[in-house]
């Protein structure tokens, strides 16, 4: 039997603020964090989201998170991301930009396609693929929190779930083998400093 311990606003923010904290300082002091730049946020986010699962195996315990603030700092944090672009910056980028614009556009379609033809072949609604494609895979939270409602209104029930899943899935899996994996090309072609 399973005991629901629901956490206000202000201890939602609490346990955020100490899993940053947490993170920061593992990222500190162990050497294969800071090495393969596992961010702080994931390391921490990583270390309260297994303690919680142990309690809910072990204890029965099940936490719920308020998300009242989540949509303030998702429009503040995605507000602030273009505050940095600017034409005369794009312009500088000159052919290596061309050919990452053109390279991510076809990334975008092949993550459609595959998650759209991996559903179809599960027999799954074709809007559950778009939920797991670029929606949140390319665009992140910000893009999944924008497009839950729409794929709500066609018919996708839990779709901000669904997104929010896939989009964190996305945001830890990249950071564990973005890291590693640069780290690597670095050493390999010795491009540090």
């Amino acid at each position: 039997m399973s005991h629901l311990i629901s956490l206000d606003m202000y201890q939602t923010a609490g346990i955020g603020v100490a899993a940053l904290a947490l993170g920061i300082l593992f990222t500190r002091k162990i050497p294969f964090l800071k090495r393969f730049c596992i961010p702080a946020p994931v390391s921490g986010g990583l270390l309260v989201s297994s303690l919680t699962l142990a309690l809910f195996y072990l204890g029965g315990l099940e936490f719920s998170f308020d998300g009242t603030i989540k949509d303030i700092c998702m429009t503040v944090f995605f507000t602030s991301v273009g505050f940095q672009s600017n034409m005369k910056a794009l312009r500088s980028g000159g052919r290596p930009l061309v050919v990452l614009v053109i390279l991510v556009a076809a990334l975008i379609v092949c993550q459609n396609l595959i998650s759209l033809g991996a559903s179809r072949l599960m027999g799954l609604d074709p809007l559950l693929g778009m939920a797991a494609g670029s929606i949140p895979m390319c665009g992140g939270h910000g893009t999944s929190g924008g497009f839950s409602p729409v794929l709500e209104s066609m018919g996708l029930q839990g779709a901000s779930s669904i997104t929010m899943a896939c989009a964190t899935f996305g945001l830890v899996a990249g950071s564990m083998i973005g890291g590693p994996l640069a780290e690597r090309l670095i050493r390999r072609r010795s491009l540090a400093d």
